[in-house]
């Protein structure tokens, strides 16, 4: 009884892989276009630096911009060197007081950033401040609260 059974079981085998395949045709590649690229979110999971701190690099406007991810920050602030290589629109004149921080008044420029870009994770019309003085660009809570979730647990940080 045992012997047929596994004699059934390999005349299966044997016409499962024999047995022809019907496949359908590829797809025929569409012509390129100008269409927006398409964006595929992926969870981004981010270590601390020996100091605690968790950096990621994003697309500003399609410039990769290294930025310290600050759950504490209302809005996103960039360095005047990353504005710039960014092309987004500041004028320096114009600087006043934005923020409040531990060592005084923060000086810099209000501005609305088009799009920023981590992993896949696209925020549109982000509202940012060009800072004087600030050594590395914060991602703030005005690209963080449009995410699915942000998750700090035990030493990592994940973003959906």
């Amino acid at each position: 009884m045992r012997w047929a059974f596994l004699s059934v079981i390999a005349i299966g085998i044997v016409i499962g892989v024999m047995a022809p395949v019907k496949r359908a045709p590829a797809p025929v590649a569409a012509a390129a276009t100008a269409a927006e690229p398409v964006d595929v979110p992926v969870e981004t999971v981010i270590q601390p630096d020996n100091r605690g701190h968790f950096f990621a690099f994003a697309e500003v406007d399609g410039e990769m911009t290294k930025f310290l991810v600050d759950t504490g920050a209302d809005m996103v602030a960039l360095t005047l060197d990353d504005a710039r290589r960014a092309r987004v629109k500041f004028d320096p004149d114009q600087f006043e007081v934005v923020a409040r921080g531990a060592a005084g008044d923060v000086m810099g420029q209000r501005v609305m950033i088009d799009d920023i870009v981590l992993d896949g994770k696209r925020v549109r019309d982000v509202h940012a401040a060009v800072i004087e003085d600030l050594d590395v660009s914060l991602l703030g809570q005005s690209y963080l609260r449009k995410l699915r979730s942000v998750h700090l647990t035990g030493d990592e940080m994940r973003l959906r």
